[in-house]
């Protein structure tokens, strides 16, 4: 079975699919009926990005400005954060733990 991504230059492979914990922030939780935690299937964060996309539309939407996280965000997996710029590419694992979070500037 081949799922679609949403980004023309991915295919997942729901035998690849790993289940993570994403963490909804505050401003987000309307968009997901109020949760605070959701268990998204992928194997890097651009898969967790689509799932939740196909699962809450306008969620892609606040997270996204095409392919990209949108300027000011980037993701956390497993406390290490990642640079805006390679963000989607992280790998996801079935224990991981997912936040998104305001990117730092500078360095």
């Amino acid at each position: 079975e081949i799922v679609d991504c949403d980004w023309s230059s991915d295919v997942c492979s729901s035998d690849l699919i790993a289940m993570a914990t994403v963490f909804v922030g505050p401003a987000m939780r309307d968009l997901v009926g109020g949760v605070a935690s959701l268990e998204v299937s992928g194997s890097t964060v651009r898969e967790l990005v689509a799932e939740l996309g196909r699962r809450y539309p306008e969620v892609s939407s606040r997270l996204c400005d095409g392919d990209q996280f949108r300027p000011g965000l980037t993701v956390a997996v497993d406390d290490v954060i990642y640079a805006t710029r390679v963000a989607m590419m992280q790998a996801v694992q079935p224990e991981s733990e997912v936040h998104f979070v305001a990117a730092i500037p500078g360095g």
